[in-house]
């Protein structure tokens, strides 16, 4: 299975289209939604592009009664099967004893012992904080990483606004927004890389409220929109370290520049919105490093280009035993690929072909 899934995943998705059509506007288009895994086409692997456009060849599903129902749901099959989910509790270390998993330290001082040891935090934060030094250092993990790249950090504008979503004539569709005048995603990128009050390379809108078909009964009067674009780490550095709601009022001022320039957009595409709009908060990068934990508020893991497709170690089974890799950056970004690399590492553990069960 592997051969044939590389001859697509090391090219990129520009190399692919460019060999099928010369029209360049064509190909922007076409790899209009570069922006689900955060790399433009000149850089990403076509296995990619084309996972997540196959995806949406149906259309999208939204959770009726909003994202906290897939916890919900999945909350009472886990303690059914004698599980448990817990909030607020921080991993420091996973407990390694002989090679073998046997359980993890919280930072409350508490452990907790197991057969089976699942890390879903990331391969970065696995490798770079909850290993012990030493087995880094004896399976070569360093060299590993070296091999694999941060993706793009990011913002969002969650914005609170008055009005149905009927009232404010919300579509259900999401918007993607991209700068004018050009039909090359990799520059305006580089541009604005190079150039922070460059155009903005791309903005995402979507309208979760007028999605939800259950929003007006828990929330009437109300709609919400979430817009993201891609934001350096680099523009927030200097307040890594600081903490979260207490980072000063220059960080707030670098935010509110931020929002304002997504406000921006929001008001050209929709500018019936202009006074409708009740409350807004940014989040920046340090806010996806301080609720995920990843170091420099990366949105999708790691990069998906060709070279990381080739990376034998990005599998669910590791070098230690009983310790087993899951998330997005086991397969690939977002929340399909994250369900998926659970069935891929279940599969690993109970040696058993889920997916076989799962189609059937």
């Amino acid at each position: 299975m592997r051969r044939p899934f590389l001859k697509f995943s090391d090219r990129t998705t520009y190399e692919v289209l460019r060999s099928l059509t010369k029209n360049q506007e064509l190909i922007k288009v076409l790899t209009g939604q570069y922006g689900d895994y955060g790399l433009p086409p000149k850089q990403s692997s076509f296995a990619m592009h084309a996972s997540l456009v196959r995806h949406y060849f149906s259309g999208g599903s939204f959770p009726i009664g909003g994202s906290s129902q897939i916890v919900e749901t999945i909350d009472p099959v886990i303690e059914k099967a004698g599980g448990t989910i817990l909030i607020n509790a921080e991993v420091d270390k996973v407990i390694v004893e002989n090679n073998r998993a046997i359980g993890v330290y919280m930072t409350d001082g508490k452990s907790f012992y197991a057969k089976h040891i699942i890390g879903g935090a990331g391969i970065m934060t696995t490798y770079k904080k909850l290993l012990p030094d030493a087995l880094r250092s004896k399976h070569n993990s360093e060299a590993h990483l070296k091999n694999v790249q941060r993706s793009v950090s990011h913002a969002c504008l969650y914005i609170g606004l008055k009005g149905t979503p009927e009232e404010l004539k919300l579509p259900k569709t999401n918007l993607w927004i991209y700068p004018e005048g050009t039909n090359d995603h990799d520059a305006t990128v580089a541009n604005f890389l190079k150039d922070k009050n460059a155009p903005l390379p791309v903005v995402y809108v979507s309208f979760p409220s007028a999605k939800d078909p259950d929003w007006s009964n828990r929330y009437p009067g109300k709609s919400t929109i979430d817009i993201i674009t891609l934001e350096p780490y680099d523009n927030y550095a200097k307040w890594d370290g600081s903490r979260w709601m207490k980072r000063g009022e220059e960080y707030e001022q670098q935010k509110e520049k931020t929002a304002q320039r997504l406000l921006e957009v929001l008001y050209k595409q929709l500018p019936h919105l202009k006074g409708s709009i009740e409350h807004y908060e940014l989040s920046s990068p340090l806010t996806t490093q301080h609720f995920v934990n990843y170091d420099q508020g990366e949105i999708y893991g790691i990069d998906h280009t060709p070279e990381r497709f080739r990376q034998k170690f990005l599998r669910p089974r590791t070098p230690i035993k009983n310790f087993y890799l899951t998330g997005q950056d086991i397969v690939t970004a977002g929340v399909a690929g994250a369900l998926f690399a659970g069935v891929l590492t279940t599969s690993v553990i109970t040696k058993k072909n889920i997916i076989k069960k799962v189609m059937n």
